[in-house]
């Protein structure tokens, strides 16, 4: 021991430099653990935050929609939302707000799903075919073929989400359609999200009785939604009033402040129209925890809502038979109300 303790005095210089560069050696390998840590961390967040942007009728590999048209007397209206959020995923959005170029193209697509842009604005002679963003609309033929809206925006601070309204001509709805496809693109200015695609066009579909009705979309019972979709849809114009349980689910705030929708409550079986955007909280109560609400419908217009609802607290019951006969039922006919006074 004695022997061990003369050996570190005489060479103390030497067995400092050891003990330093053991040191310097942790403290190296500490730093190179932590910077690949924080490094990992902010990829994931960046990936997480490219799906913040996402559509209805759109997404990254180019997504294909038939959309349903039940009455063929008129042209037919398809409305397209684009989101600051991972549809339906509202809870997790943009902070900041999204700006980003929308672009609708005319064209035909094949058998195997290849789109081919009209070349020849001729063949729409006589036809309509448009889109529209909020008060800018662009007909396809003579003017363009293709149009882009630039600048498009949604506010951030909360999930919002954007309307684009496309209008096929009905000879689309005949027994031999001309086949044409709108094709729209959502390229955002901010390289953390990802170019959103979608093909979109319309097939006449027979419905069994005129009106308007309401309903949930069909659920799979093996799968574990964050939300629910609701569809009113039908032909003509009038009043359609639909339900939910708000304590179990909540609908979607832009439906409610969308300009573009107007709404009513019964007040002794008249139907008054609400001065500003309904608040949930406040809405007439219609049974046990349920409230209603009516809006005003036009298929010449707009023949199909899409409205998100989220759930409120997830020990709830979701069970597909629970929601679609509790929490959002079915319209009953006697909530349509055709306008009587226009012919």
């Amino acid at each position: 021991m004695d022997n061990l303790l003369r050996k570190i005095r005489q060479n103390w210089i030497v067995v400092w430099f050891v003990i330093a560069a053991i040191s310097l050696s942790i403290m190296s390998g500490y730093a190179i653990y932590t910077r690949i840590t924080i490094a990992k961390r902010v990829v994931s967040t960046q990936s997480g935050a490219s799906s913040l942007f996402s559509s209805s009728h759109m997404n990254t590999g180019g997504m294909k929609t038939i959309e349903p048209i039940t009455d063929n007397t008129q042209n037919a209206s398809v409305t397209v939302n684009v989101y600051n959020y991972a549809y339906p995923k509202e809870a997790v959005y943009r902070n900041e707000d999204t700006q980003y170029d929308l672009v609708a193209t005319i064209g035909t697509i094949d058998d195997s799903d290849n789109f081919t842009p009209l070349s020849d604005s001729s063949v729409l002679e006589g036809l309509t075919y448009s889109v529209t963003y909020g008060s800018q609309t662009f007909t396809f033929g003579a003017s363009g073929l293709t149009y882009t809206f630039s600048g498009c925006v949604i506010l951030g601070e909360g999930a919002h989400s954007n309307q684009v309204s496309l209008v096929f001509d009905k000879s689309e709805l005949g027994n031999s359609p001309k086949g044409y496809v709108i094709k729209i693109e959502a390229n955002p200015y901010d390289s953390s999200l990802q170019n959103l695609t979608g093909y979109v066009m319309v097939r006449y579909t027979k419905q069994a009785s005129a009106g308007w009705s309401g309903e949930l979309e069909e659920l799979d019972s093996n799968k574990d939604y964050d939300g629910f979709n609701y569809y009113l849809e039908g032909n003509g114009k009038g009043k359609l009033t639909f339900r939910w349980n708000k304590s179990k689910v909540s609908i979607n705030k832009d439906f409610l402040n969308n300009p573009n929708n107007k709404f009513y409550y019964l007040d002794n079986d008249n139907y008054v129209a609400y001065s500003s955007a309904p608040d949930e909280a406040n809405l007439t109560a219609d049974g046990e925890g349920m409230v209603s609400l009516t809006i005003e419908v036009d298929s010449t217009k707009q023949n199909r809502y899409e409205i998100q609802f989220y759930k409120t607290n997830k020990n709830n019951d979701y069970s597909t038979t629970v929601v679609k006969e509790n929490y959002l039922p079915d319209t009953a006919p006697s909530d349509w109300n055709p306008d009587t006074t226009t012919p």
